[in-house]
C-alpha cells in the first residue's frame, strides 16, 4: 500500500479494493432479496484502519488454507474414481492443445467438468461445516419465528450439501451434479460453499 501511495493503482486487484474502501470510508454491498417484498437493501460498513489490517490478514490466511484442501481432497476423489480421472486428464489435454500448452487465468471457464469436479469436491467436503453470520437487521422466518438485528447465526453447510433431499445419494462423488444442464436442478442455498450474498467467502 506505501508503493501505490495509498491510493488505488487501476490494478483492480485485492490491494486496490482495499484502497478504495479507504479513499471512500465505507463499504457499501446489497442485502440479500427480501423474499416477502422483493427489495433489495443497500448496508454500508464504516472502514477504519483496523478493519482494512484484519480483512488483508484473513485474504491473505483464508487463501492458503483453502485452496491447499480443496486441491487435497480434488486429488483424493478423482485418484478413486478412475473413470472421472480420466474425463479431467482427457479436457486438461483438449485445453492444453488448444492453447499451445498455455495456462491462462480464464483457464477454468474452458474445462467446465473440471470445474463441477472442483464444485462437488465441496459439496462433499465443504471448507467450513458451518457460516457463522450476523443480522443486519429484524427478519422474520417464513415460519413465524422473529430473529433480531445482532444475532449471529450459524448456517449448516455440511448438513445442506449432505441432504438426500437436494442431493441424491450425497454420499456418492458425482461431478455431473454441476455440469451441462443438471447443474440448473440444483436449488439456491442448497450449495453455497463459501456462503451466499453479499458477503460470499469472506
Amino acid at each position: 500500500m506505501t508503493q501505490r501511495g495509498y491510493k488505488p493503482s487501476g490494478r483492480n486487484d485485492f490491494i486496490d479494493l482495499v484502497m478504495s474502501w479507504k479513499e471512500t470510508h465505507h463499504i457499501t454491498g446489497d442485502s440479500l432479496k427480501n423474499p416477502k417484498t422483493g427489495e433489495v437493501k443497500k448496508l454500508t460498513l464504516e472502514v477504519n484502519d483496523d478493519l482494512l489490517v484484519a480483512q488483508c490478514f484473513v485474504f491473505f490466511a483464508a487463501g492458503f488454507g483453502t485452496s491447499a484442501t480443496t486441491l487435497s481432497y480434488t486429488l483424493f476423489e478423482i485418484a478413486k474414481n478412475k473413470d472421472i480421472q480420466e474425463k479431467v486428464l482427457q479436457e486438461v489435454d483438449a485445453y492444453l492443445e488448444r492453447n499451445k500448452n498455455k495456462l491462462k487465468y480464464e483457464c477454468i471457464m474452458e474445462m467446465p467438468y473440471l470445474e463441477a469436479v472442483i464444485d462437488e469436491t465441496l459439496r462433499i467436503h465443504p471448507i467450513l461445516g458451518v457460516i457463522p453470520r450476523e443480522l443486519m437487521e429484524d427478519y422474520t422466518l417464513p415460519g413465524g419465528v422473529k430473529l433480531e438485528k445482532g444475532l449471529r447465526i450459524h448456517i449448516p453447510t455440511y448438513y445442506l450439501h449432505h441432504n438426500p433431499e437436494y442431493f441424491p445419494e450425497p454420499e456418492v462423488f458425482r461431478p455431473e451434479r454441476f455440469f451441462g444442464d443438471q447443474k440448473q436442478n440444483i436449488i439456491p442455498y442448497t450449495y453455497m460453499p463459501f456462503g451466499e450474498g453479499p458477503r460470499t467467502c469472506i
